[in-house]
Parts: structure tokens; sequence; C-alpha cells
């Protein structure tokens, strides 16, 4: 569940036209609510859409830490018939994985000169998700007997494998926490603050009915990161200090602004405590120190905004997603590259909007304060190792 993140993230402070900035003086207080639907899919790494799920096999490893098989037994299963030790399965179950994200995002602005803006923006996260155990196969302790009975090695107990009881959801959950060493499969609910970003806006270049904007910021590591012993849980943050660069235009004509512009992200490294888990439902108890770089992140997004009145605004836009694989060095070279592999991802998603705005009544003193409300929804296209989701979000913002 580590990259439903990706999407869900509050937008830097931004303005109809891509280029416009705060008057100089002028302050703005942004307030965003995001919330997504029910994220219970993603687009694997292929592209393909599959279920957001865990897949546990209780084999002959994992039933040595549980109470139902002793020890020793399956110690003299494995002496008598070494082929039959490996093939004995008791179940198998699949833990469906639905997730339910929804963030606040507290916006601040401020107009050093007419062409120059600094801003920041705080989100807070509040998450839950629910696993649904669902049993997708049962015990093989017929074909495990015949296996035992074809052995030439029948020395010590000779074990009847239909004499064991059948395992249920409860045996599972105490073979994730004794064998693998997970916290328990389960509810699981969090909230906090995410990544903080801070940045400027410069208009550099101005022209009739359009300019040239970049801006320049950092992104703090504030947010919960996600604990490699939960496999349930959502990070908040990314955990990397990261500084982006990005520019764009925007051009008026008639009642439409066209805008475009591209964001450059880089993340420094750090050393982290992870699982060599390639996929969601591959289980693992190893656990090694890994001195990960992230790989640069490029954001891509042409945008159009028609005024249907004064006060009436409505957006339309697609935004384009894509993350470079990261680079992990640790003492195992297989994991390393194991864990680079599931790094990348992209996606692609649409965006459109509605806005009423009171700043062009405030300019021609129709209207008491200058401010706007207006709802948003994303949608993701089409992606890659990257959660399928539809974000909904309602904003507004006060200049004073």
């Amino acid at each position: 569940m580590k990259s439903i993140l990706l999407l869900i993230l509050i937008q830097a402070v931004g303005f109809a036209r891509y280029d416009d900035t705060l008057p100089k003086g002028v302050r703005l207080m942004a307030v965003r609510q995001v919330q997504s639907d029910k994220v219970d899919e993603f687009h694997n790494l292929t592209g393909t859409k599959e279920g957001y799920s865990v897949d546990f096999k209780l084999d002959s490893r994992s039933l040595g830490q549980i109470d139902i098989v002793n020890e020793y037994v399956l110690k003299d299963l494995k002496r008598t018939s070494p082929a039959a030790y490996e093939k004995l399965v008791a179940a198998e179950y699949r833990f469906d994985v639905k997730a339910n994200v929804n963030v606040t995002g507290i916006g601040f602005g401020y107009g050093l000169t007419s062409s120059l803006t600094v801003y920041g923006v705080i989100p807070y996260y509040r998450a839950s998700v629910d696993v649904e155990p669902k049993r997708t196969k049962g015990n093989n302790y017929s074909e495990v007997n015949s296996e035992i009975s074809g052995s030439s090695n029948k020395v010590g107990l000779v074990l009847d494998m239909n004499s064991l009881p059948d395992v249920d959801e409860g045996l599972v959950q105490s073979a994730v926490q004794n064998y693998y060493g997970y916290q328990a499969l389960g509810k699981w609910e969090a909230s906090g603050l995410g990544d903080i970003e801070l940045g400027i806006k410069k208009r550099f270049s101005s022209w009739k009915g359009g300019g040239a904007l970049y801006s320049l910021g950092l992104i703090l590591p504030t947010g919960r990161e996600d604990n490699p012993d939960i496999i349930q849980d959502v990070g908040f943050g990314t955990g990397h200090w990261q500084g982006f660069v990005e520019a764009g235009v925007g051009q008026s004509y008639k009642k439409s602004d066209l805008n475009f512009y591209t964001r450059l992200k880089h993340s420094l490294p750090r050393t982290k405590r992870l699982r060599p888990s390639s996929t969601n439902s591959d289980l693992t108890d190893e656990s090694l120190d890994f001195y990960i770089q992230p790989g640069l992140a490029i954001t891509i997004s042409p945008s159009h905004t028609y005024h249907l009145t004064s006060w009436w605004q409505i957006h339309s836009g697609i935004t384009y997603k894509r993350k470079l694989e990261d680079n992990y060095e640790s003492s195992n070279t297989y994991y390393d590259q194991k864990l680079e592999a599931i790094t990348s991802w992209e996606t692609t998603e649409l965006n459109l909007g509605i806005d009423f705005s009171t700043v062009d009544a405030f300019k021609k003193k129709e209207f008491l304060a200058p401010g706007s409300i207006g709802i948003k929804v994303d949608k993701t296209l089409s992606g890659r190792n990257t959660p399928s989701v539809t974000l909904y979000s309602a904003e507004m913002r006060l200049y004073f």
C-alpha cells in the first residue's frame, strides 16, 4: 500500500493562468480538502490493473511457528520425505486490501513584489485501511500422505497429515506475526502531517496576454513514513529531503487561458531499513538497511481555463508524472536489484474543475472581498506501478 502516497498530494498554490503571481503586499490563504474514492486497485509494472492484496501460503516452514504442528514432527517429516516436506501446504489465503485516504492542505502565499511570490503548503493526512481475508485454497494433506507412502526412508514417526486440524484465519495471523515478524493484519488507521512544501514563484517574462514563470523550492520530510513491519499501512511522506525546479507559460486568448508547465524533482539519499519484498503479495522474514538514492521525478501538464463569466471558470487538463528507478546499496546485491526494479512509476491523470471567484468583482468594487471556491476531480487514466484512484477536492481561497 505504499504507493498510494504518490497520488494523494496537495498541489502548490496556483492561479487560473500559470504565470500569475500575487500583487506586492497581498497575502493568500487557501484550504483544500482532498478525498479519494476507495483505493482497491493499482496499475502493476506492466500497466495492467490488479487488486491490492496479500497472498499467503501456510507451508511447512511457517507451520513450525504455530501451535498446530510440533516442530519435531515437521523435522521427522523432512527426514522421512524431503519432497513431502517441501510440498506441504495447510492453506492459502488472500487478504484483500481497501484503503481510504483524505488530506487537508493549508496553503499560504505572499507577494514580495508584483512578480515574486513566496508560498508554502502543509498537508494533513487521515487514512484507514481494511483487510478482508479470503481462503483461496485448502490443504493438500492427502497429496502429502501419498508422497510419504512412496518414500523409501520411513524412519521415526510416520505422520498421517489428515489427522491435523484445518487451518483458520487466526492461525494464519499467527504465522504472519511469529514466522515472518509482521504486525497483525487487520484494520489500520492513522493521521498526521505530510511532507511540507516551501517555494518561490518568479514571473521572469511578460508579453501581451501572457508570460513565463519559474518556481524553486524544497519539500521537507515531515510526513509519516511507511513501516516495513506493517503490511497494510500508508506512508504520508517519502522520508527524503527533496528539491524541485518548475517552469511554464500562460497565455490568454479571448475567454480562455492556456497553460503548460513541467517540474523536475530531485531527492537526497538516505539509509532506511526495508524488507526486500518485490510485490504486494511477497512476504519475507528478512530485513536490511539500504542506502537509497531516489530517481528523478518529472511532471508535465498542459491545461485550459475557460471563463464562463467574470465569476465562473471551468478547468480541464492532463497531468503526466514519471519517476525514474531508484538506486539501492546494501550488503546483498540481489536484493538491491530486486527492489530497484519496482521503484519506477508513471501515471496519466485527467483533471477537471470549476471555480466561483470574486476577484474581478472586487477589483470593480462590486464585491466586499476577493476570494474563490472551487471543486475538482482528478482521475487516473493509465499508469504503471501506481494506484488506480479518483480524487475529489474542494478548495477555498482568500486574498487580503
